[in-house]
């Protein structure tokens, strides 16, 4: 076995690419970063590579690779690379560790941006080392007439991951300090392992590694010379061109390129809602049309996730429309007073003399009777500040911080945000944290949305995707200052006078706006990397609000119950109630708290997004047109956000419409639509004719005008997911020993739950029919939360207290779940 180390000169262009900017330019201040970073990364970074000749023979019947040891090569793409070779080159490279400590430590102290920019340097790095290698080896090998192919990686396109095993068998990697674990993967992380073959029968490539024979074409790091078609796209009242490479998949161009589509999956094939109109016949699918209707194929409607671009397109996205988002909080809840972390204090100071020769950081102190905190931006203004207003200054406190000094003669006032961060929407308030006066409202929808329904659409997307971290976070970002400019320009305030954003939300949603992984919420044992209280200054964030000012995030109880139950639970009060209250906040997780001032048990239903429209045949979020509430005994049966024609239909008359099938004898209690002789219900009579087939099941025509339907699949969405949400209301009872009856009120916290119709709720089995009279709809509690840690440090740090007594129950992993379960699937 040899062993070659590396001097690597690394490319600023290279490690740009692997933050994530293919085509778009990066703002100054990255750019700086990353000269800085890259030169004292030289230091950290210890490029080798050991490597060891292997002989093989080429089977021509099977068409496979055999070693000496009998180890094979199954895949035809690697036997027919590598079969004209004399032998085969087994070799593991790596930068060593110091680098991916570095970034560690970096994302543990907050400094997250600094943390991605060493995890690209490092991969930079050994993206140079394998380059120089092989232009080591092809050199080498031209000496002797011999050709080199192109480095072949495990875990690429074309080859499972799990033949590492076979190059580490062959190599003592842990010679250059690198073991390979029982999951295949490499420690350090910043290591690749790969074979290539050389001999008188081979071409050298041109690269170590031929991008032009990848069939991964969005590859954000691909160097082959791009053949680009031109996509025209409308969109909304919206046009756009895109030059799209040849290969290209349609639908992630589109998200890419900042093009909403409507789609719940993330463009994995599965919810057949990103529909658009395309001006060429293209080939088309089996599976993709079982996800269109008749009247569609006619019209040229397509699921842009199944089209591969391979030449010039006109296409049309076809718009569900805008979504309503609840920012009302509904109820009797208030803050007792206000007192924020951000306070603006007047200063006279003594005018420095020969006998007075304090230096001025000091003089501000002693005026204000403490040990200030200073960052460097406003300790490298202070004497400017002083002199110039004659030692007569405000100063803006955040609690012991000195955030920024000016003039005693400025009249600004002091705001700060609260955001609510859903997984579908988003919800922002504007306040003057002086007085505690809301000043404004913003609503929308998140984003992120775009890349998938659920939060494991987004997780699996940050994990399958080289950026796609990157990318969910920096959307989140973009969309945080979006909200920040729309208040400034509305309220004609500077944002150096927003000193402070509390944030909530789901797990999931606070780790990807901090930039920080959630790919082990999705796994067992469901571990998030954080679930305190997070405080980081702006900046580090790339938020435009005061430099020097702080995001401030809610502490999580666990993986599935985050910051926004922590704020709902604060905001209701009911961690101080001397009654038992259960809270229930129906989303694409249900989370669900049971207590009072005593005790408060939480648990996470994988209710998925069914309630949100998702999964459902003709499901919508809550936008105009959706049909939101459905009653057989009324003239029309439903209604319509907006009263505008029907275009799909949302949580709200999804629970509506299944509650109607059952109440009147159309569905059994088993969920299983009738056949049109078994229904004998006086109501359920009269719409015999609405029991038909659609796509070959049993389904209900709830609008025969515009094609909606209820399917059987559907319905059975419906049961899992008030089934999961059941499940675990009946469990934390079970828990606690209480029945009912010792429930004295149930909030319904969220957008879903103040739009559902409780006697529909409760008549399908989503909470206990015992509990319908308790209900109440309390809107956005998680977004008053936020609101009153923003207004209140005290609330803040019961926030912490509430994180701290909140029991978590796991329920996939609770005994009695799967009974539970079963049994509250019956209507």
């Amino acid at each position: 076995m040899d062993i070659r180390s590396y001097e690597l000169e690394i490319d600023e262009k290279s490690v740009i690419r692997y933050l994530g900017y293919k085509d778009s330019k990066p703002y100054k201040n990255l750019l700086d970063k990353v000269k800085n970073a890259i030169h004292d990364a030289y230091d950290l970074i210890e490029p080798v590579v050991c490597f060891d000749r292997v002989s093989f023979e080429y089977d021509d019947e099977d068409g496979t690779i055999r070693f000496l040891s009998g180890d094979t090569i199954n895949e035809k793409h690697i036997a027919e690379m590598l079969k004209g070779a004399e032998y085969v080159i087994m070799a593991v490279a790596t930068v060593k560790g110091g680098i991916e400590n570095a970034s560690s430590r970096l994302f543990k102290e907050g400094k997250y941006l600094d943390g991605m920019i060493y995890d690209a340097i490092g991969n930079a790095a050994l993206d140079k080392l394998c380059e120089n290698f092989y232009s080591d080896l092809a050199n080498d090998a031209s000496k002797e007439g011999f050709g080199v192919t192109e480095m072949i990686f495990p875990g690429d396109d074309k080859w499972d991951i799990a033949s590492q095993k076979l190059i580490f068998k062959n190599l003592d990697a842990s010679k250059i300090g690198v073991i390979l674990d029982e999951n295949n993967m490499m420690h350090p992380v910043k290591s690749l392992s790969f074979v290539l073959g050389i001999g008188k029968g081979v071409k050298s490539s041109f690269s170590h590694h031929d991008c032009s024979k990848c069939d991964f074409f969005q590859c954000i790091y691909r160097k082959t010379k791009k053949i680009n078609h031109l996509v025209k796209v409308k969109y909304k009242d919206e046009y756009k061109e895109i030059l799209a490479e040849d290969g290209s998949n349609l639908f992630k161009t589109l998200i890419e390129n900042g093009v909403p589509v409507p789609n719940s999956c993330g463009g994995y094939h599965t919810c057949g809602k990103c529909k658009v109109i395309v001006s060429e016949k293209l080939p088309i699918t089996d599976e993709e049309m079982k996800n269109l209707s008749d009247v569609e194929l006619k019209k040229g409607v397509r699921l842009s996730c199944f089209i591969n671009v391979d030449r010039d397109l006109f296409v049309t996205v076809l718009d569900e429309g805008e979504v309503t988002v609840l920012t009302e909080s509904i109820g009797v809840f208030g803050l007792d007073s206000v007192n924020s972390r951000v306070k603006k204090v007047h200063l006279k100071l003594d005018v420095p003399t020969l006998v007075d020769q304090r230096d001025d950081f000091k003089r501000v102190c002693d005026t204000l009777g403490f040990d200030a905190k200073i960052p460097l931006s406003v300790l490298s203004v202070l004497s400017y500040v002083l002199e110039k207003n004659d030692y007569d200054v405000v100063v803006t406190l955040r609690k012991h911080e000195i955030i920024s000094i000016e003039g005693a003669d400025s009249v600004d006032n002091i705001y700060g945000i609260s955001l609510d961060i859903g997984t579908t929407t988003i919800a922002a308030y504007l306040y003057d944290i002086v007085t505690g006066e809301m000043m404004d409202v913003f609503s929308g929808v998140n984003p992120q949305r775009l890349y998938g329904a659920d939060v494991i659409s987004r997780i699996n997307y940050t994990i399958t995707e080289d950026d796609g971290l990157y990318r969910l976070h920096m959307i989140m970002i973009e969309e945080i200052n979006k909200i920040v400019n729309y208040f400034c320009k509305r309220h004609g305030i500077s944002n150096e006078n927003i000193c402070e954003i509390v944030m909530v939300g789901n797990t999931v949603m606070v780790h990807l706006a901090l930039g920080v992984s959630a790919k082990n919420i999705a796994n067992s044992p469901y571990i998030p990397v954080f679930t305190s209280s997070i405080e980081v200054k702006s900046r580090d964030l790339g938020i435009d609000i005061n430099k020097e000012g702080y995001i401030v995030t809610l502490p999580m109880v666990a993986s599935y119950v985050g910051a926004d139950t922590v704020a709902a639970v604060l905001s209701s009060r009911m961690s101080e109630s001397d009654d038992t209250i259960l809270l229930i906040d129906i989303g694409t997780n249900g989370e669900i708290v049971l207590g009072n001032k005593d005790f408060l048990i939480s648990c996470s239903a994988a209710a998925g997004p069914a309630f949100e429209g998702a999964g459902i045949t003709f499901g919508l979020s809550g936008v105009e047109g959706a049909i939101d509430h459905v009653d057989l005994e009324s003239d029309p049966i439903f209604t319509t956000i907006g009263g505008k024609a029907a275009k799909g239909i949302c949580g709200s008359g999804i629970v509506d419409v299944v509650s109607e099938l059952f109440k009147h004898g159309i569905m059994d209690n088993t969920g299983r639509i009738l056949e049109i002789e078994e229904v004998v219900d006086p109501v359920g009579r009269n719409f015999l004719n609405r029991i038909v087939k659609y796509d070959d099941m049993p389904s209900f025509l709830i609008d025969e005008a515009n094609g909606i339907y209820l399917t059987q699949k559907d319905v059975r969405q419906v049961q899992l997911a008030k089934g999961a949400i059941r499940a675990g209301i009946n469990i934390l009872m079970k828990e606690m020993n209480i029945v009912e009856e010792d429930i004295k009120k149930v909030y319904l916290a969220g957008g879903f739950g103040s739009y559902i119709s409780i006697e529909s709720a409760a008549a399908i089995g989503i909470i206990p029919k015992g509990l319908k009279e308790k209900a109440v709809q309390i809107g956005n509690a998680a977004g008053l939360g936020a609101s009153f840690a923003l207004l209140s440090d005290e609330m803040l740090e019961k926030s912490k207290v509430i994180r701290d007594k909140v029991k978590y129950i796991e329920l996939s992993n609770n005994p009695y779940f799967q009974e539970e379960f079963l049994k509250s699937m019956y209507f």
